[in-house]
């Protein structure tokens, strides 16, 4: 893990005008990566590398950095914004010589896939729906165009997280209860990954596991 974050960091504060596009990738410039990385890391090393696995809103890389570094084959990261995408594949090619794992595209966006892993972290926009049960009905619609992955890497806004806030509204705050509802044949195990007030909100990442 050290030595992937290495990299990021020294490739971050290398192209630090690339971070305009995606000012949330400046934590990678850091010393101390945010801990919801460190447990998508943790947990993507138990997989098997054959693993097809998708990834919704990539950014730069940061986590597609990963499955690059841990030698995945089969990736599809999806990011709708042209120039962050365009700066994502240029990255991953000049750290890991790989190619078509960026897609400047919409998710879901009309065809079914077939994953076994489906990634959805740091990606949290409250004009995606407009109530709670649209944005529940979202995330549902993310799981079934991946093909019912066997895991779901998902991390939200908590619903602890009571702060007046436009950015993250109240309708995307989600509970342990709602996810349960959601996923009910499952295991789910959950990390708290922002705590408010010590961080600007509160959220939390589940791993899901159809059974």
């Amino acid at each position: 893990m050290e030595q992937l974050q290495s990299l990021l960091r020294t490739y971050n504060l290398s192209h630090k005008e690339e971070l305009i596009f995606a000012p949330w990738s400046r934590q990678y410039c850091e010393n101390t990566f945010p801990k919801y990385w460190e447990i998508v890391y943790s947990l993507l090393t138990g997989l098997n590398r054959n693993s097809r696995v998708i990834e919704i809103g990539c950014g730069l890389g940061d986590v597609t950095a990963i499955l690059c570094y841990l030698k995945f084959v089969h990736i599809m990261s999806f990011e709708k914004d042209g120039n962050i995408s365009s700066l994502a594949q240029k990255r991953m090619y000049e750290m890991f010589g790989r190619r078509d794992i960026i897609r400047n595209e919409e998710f879901p966006n009309g065809h079914q896939y077939s994953a076994d892993v489906l990634i959805l972290v740091n990606c949290a926009y409250g004009n995606l729906a407009q109530t709670k049960q649209e944005y529940i009905d979202l995330m549902r619609k993310y799981y079934v165009s991946a093909g019912r992955p066997k895991y779901y890497l998902m991390e939200v806004i908590d619903s602890s997280y009571i702060k007046v806030d436009d950015e993250f509204p109240e309708h995307i705050r989600l509970s342990s209860s709602d996810i349960a509802k959601l996923f009910p044949d499952s295991d789910i195990i959950s990390w708290q990954t922002y705590k408010y007030p010590v961080n600007k909100k509160s959220k939390t990442l589940y791993l899901i596991r159809r059974t």
